[in-house]
């Protein structure tokens, strides 16, 4: 079951990163600016996919998850394949929405079938599977989509009328939306884990929800501004990082793919089970707020290595240092839902990881990738003034990252004991 719901997450980080890959040809036929493509990936995307946390989190704690998981499959497959069929911005914009309600579903019902699948004592390794498997996707959509963006934009498709009338980038988004389809009864397939630990039936009252939330607002707010910080870095590195290659190295989107598909196919899912590893062997010290401390402590390096990395005078010297960047920086995420399932009670943890993933993305999502842009077209004006505006994000974001989350130890300890 952890199997193929990491494989879901594996093709929603595909279907959302790909894109990144096609920055180049996107803005030629839409005539769009790196602030509208910036939007693009931040506003288009996190419109719905915040909007919708919230009320997805609700249905995560009474009804059948594995339901939810597969309609928004699908619908973040359906999505994808819309995108490639857009004629203007606006029709990206509004696909690119659908893309990221799709994706709304996965985490919050995810993370609550992996707590109740797993004792709290492996729990942070079990997390760590499922959250390395968004850098494979990751690192897939850089290696497979650089060279598909080359073979699908040469290729004729005699016998394909549809694929054959469209442009290469967007016969890219068609091909990608495939397998997400394919794997929907699959996901139906798969038996409903028993909640463990809950103590009442149904959806608890949201006045109750709301309190529950308020009285732990010493632990939550530093931990919530933490990880916003660490997705407003995240996905700005994500979104920029190829167009840094292509403009200040002349790199090709093949050579991007391969190369900084590599390091984050190799250095994402190491540095998740790394995390997921030490957590669990604190914890079985008698650490309480392993998860944060593994968190804050680790990522705190990425802001060094990839504050440095976009100034490298050489796209090797660049990559090298990406290397780095990219291992501490996927630390934090599988942290993040360990912490969050181990210090809530089950009928409140889809709720509280909806909120989660609300406020990093609506921060992360909304601000990352538009930030970046604007210094971009406003700030650092030159061919490759993206290099200063990612350095900039990335070196300010992880200390202050690592100072939020250092506030949140003691509360959070605090609700553990609550709870034991």
């Amino acid at each position: 079951m952890l199997a193929i719901l990491a494989l879901a997450n594996i093709l929603s980080y595909l279907d959302r990163i790909i894109v990144n890959l096609l920055v180049q040809p996107i803005k030629a036929d839409l005539g769009i600016s790196d602030t509208e493509f910036g939007l693009l990936q931040g506003l288009a995307f996190g419109l719905f996919y915040t909007a919708l946390a919230l009320p997805i989190g609700r249905m995560v704690d009474s009804h059948p998850r594995k339901a939810i998981i597969a309609a928004g499959v699908f619908v973040f497959s359906l999505f994808s394949a819309v995108s490639g069929l857009a004629r203007s911005f606006g029709q990206l914009f509004a696909a690119r929405v659908g893309v990221g309600a799709g994706e709304a579903s996965l985490a919050p019902a995810a993370f609550s079938m992996i707590a109740d699948l797993f004792p709290p004592e492996r729990l942070g390794r079990a997390m760590s599977v499922f959250t390395m498997t968004a850098f494979i996707g990751i690192g897939l959509a850089y290696i497979a989509g650089g060279a598909t963006v080359a073979l699908v934009g040469a290729a004729d498709f005699a016998g394909w009328p549809l694929l054959q009338s469209l442009a290469g980038w967007q016969r890219v988004f068609v091909l990608v939306a495939v397998p997400g389809l394919l794997l929907v009864p699959v996901i139906l397939l798969l038996p409903e884990p028993a909640r463990r630990g809950r103590s009442r039936d149904g959806a608890v009252p949201l006045a109750e929800v709301a309190a529950h939330m308020w009285h732990r607002r010493a632990a939550l707010a530093p931990f919530l501004a933490g990880y916003a910080l660490i997705t407003l870095s995240s996905y700005a590195s994500a979104v920029w990082t190829p167009a840094l290659f292509i403009r200040a190295y002349q790199w090709t989107p093949a050579d991007i793919g391969l190369g900084y598909g590599l390091v984050t196919l190799v250095f994402g899912p190491s540095g998740a089970l790394a995390a997921g590893r030490l957590s669990d062997s604190l914890a079985a010290r008698g650490v309480a707020d392993a998860p944060l401390r593994v968190a804050a402590f680790g990522y705190v390096g990425t802001g060094l290595f990839g504050g440095l990395a976009p100034l490298m005078p050489s796209g090797d010297l660049a990559l090298v240092l990406f290397a780095p960047a990219v291992f501490l920086g996927t630390m934090p995420y599988p942290m993040a839902a360990t912490a969050l399932q181990l210090a809530t009670p089950n009928e409140l943890r889809g709720q509280l990881s909806a909120l989660y993933m609300l406020v990093i993305n609506t921060v992360g999502l909304g601000l990352g990738p538009i930030l970046v842009g604007a210094m971009s077209d406003q700030l650092f004006t030159g061919p490759d003034g993206v290099r200063y505006g990612l350095a900039l994000v990335n070196a300010l974001a992880a200390p202050l990252a690592m100072a939020a989350l250092l506030l949140a130890l003691g509360p959070y300890r605090a609700l553990r004991a609550q709870l034991a």
